[in-house]
């Protein structure tokens, strides 16, 4: 045996367990890394000596090299089967499911329903409070009341809801 076939037996001993966990790290399966390793010792004995002055830096970017190849065959074969699939390039609607929206305006009539119960002045204190966002001391300027009135019919428009709200689930859950 030469002194090169020699050295390139030795730094496979050395290396090939290195590079083959290398390998299955970029995502090789262990049969591929094994084969892949096969590959990375084949191209150094063709490699031209008077460029390699580092082998074992040369077979670690052989092997990523081999890795970035592995990794652009599969986003290939993948690309391939989703052409072949047309459902599988089908974009998903990223707003709610039918059924969601269902829920959601059934949600939206029993608040309504709910609202439309309250007391004239309480729900109306209450819709400028939680949806135009006014102020106590706001409402009680445009209605032309006191601010702890304002407080008052708030507090009953919630103790109302709540209440409405508790008798609801207790009679859902029988």
């Amino acid at each position: 045996m030469s002194d090169e076939a020699l050295s390139v037996a030795a730094l496979y001993a050395t290396e090939q367990d290195r590079l083959r966990r290398r390998l299955i790290g970029r995502g090789l399966s262990a049969p591929q890394a094994a084969d892949a390793v096969q590959e990375l010792f084949l191209r150094l004995l063709r490699a031209p000596r008077a460029e390699l002055r580092d082998p074992s830096a040369y077979l670690s970017r052989a092997a990523d090299s081999i890795a970035i190849d592995h990794w652009r065959r599969e986003q290939r074969s993948r690309l391939l089967f989703a052409v072949e699939e047309p459902d599988a390039l089908a974009i998903p609607d990223p707003g709610p499911s039918a059924e969601a929206r269902l829920v959601e305006q059934e949600r939206f009539a029993d608040l309504e329903q709910e609202l439309a119960a309250l007391p004239p002045r309480s729900r109306e204190v209450l819709l400028l409070h939680k949806f135009e966002e006014l102020s106590y001391a706001e409402i009680a300027q445009r209605l032309g009341i006191s601010r702890n009135t304002v407080m008052v019919h708030l507090a009953n428009a919630m103790r109302l809801l709540r209440q409405r709200v508790r008798e609801k689930n207790s009679l859902g859950a029988n």
